[in-house]
């Protein structure tokens, strides 16, 4: 397996009421391709930063105790859908929105694997507390192959009304080069 020496940055991107959701394509500059093709298995880290703070979204921000539950990511295929815009909860995701418990999820998980849609998971420690610039970072690579391109990931936000953050069905390669991105 290779490892690709980028790291897959997903950042809280909260904005205005937390009650609206937001599905954004592409934030930031624009994914740079590498060379290695989508015929290898490779592995990314994750890093999770925190831009979640008084100062940056005072709308309904939490007057004590802001912090982040426990981060689950899983590599997949199109026939998994963790979590989407719109979509039903299921009682995993259910669980992590209501109480930032990640077992039902990773229970869930395991029967992807087991089904062969989901190829590897990995858990990102909690942030206590919520301050500008505040990371989690799995300890494990996310592995990822050409059947299973996708990475869909979750955290509760709390104190909150089943608040929660993440990010669902990003592609990690680019289809027309068939090649990852870095």
């Amino acid at each position: 397996m290779n490892l690709l020496f980028s790291t897959i940055l997903i950042c809280s991107l909260l904005n205005g009421a937390l009650a609206d959701s937001f599905n954004f394509e592409h934030i930031g500059e624009s994914p740079e391709n590498s060379d290695v093709s989508t015929s290898e298995e490779v592995g990314y880290s994750i890093k999770f930063t925190n831009n979640w703070t008084q100062e940056n979204h005072p709308f309904r921000y939490p007057t004590s105790d802001p912090h982040w539950s426990r981060f689950v990511y899983a590599s997949h295929s199109s026939a998994y859908v963790m979590w989407q815009d719109g979509g039903r909860a299921t009682k995993g995701i259910e669980n992590v929105a209501e109480f930032g418990s990640i077992f039902a999820l990773q229970g869930a998980i395991r029967g992807q694997q087991n089904a062969g849609n989901v190829l590897d998971d990995v858990v990102g420690n909690g942030i206590g507390t919520a301050s500008q610039g505040a990371t989690s970072i799995p300890g494990e690579h996310l592995c990822v192959d050409a059947s299973h391109p996708y990475v869909s990931g979750i955290s509760m936000i709390a104190p909150s009304p089943d608040w929660f953050s993440g990010v669902y069905n990003l592609p990690l390669s680019d289809e027309s080069t068939m090649t990852w991105f870095r």
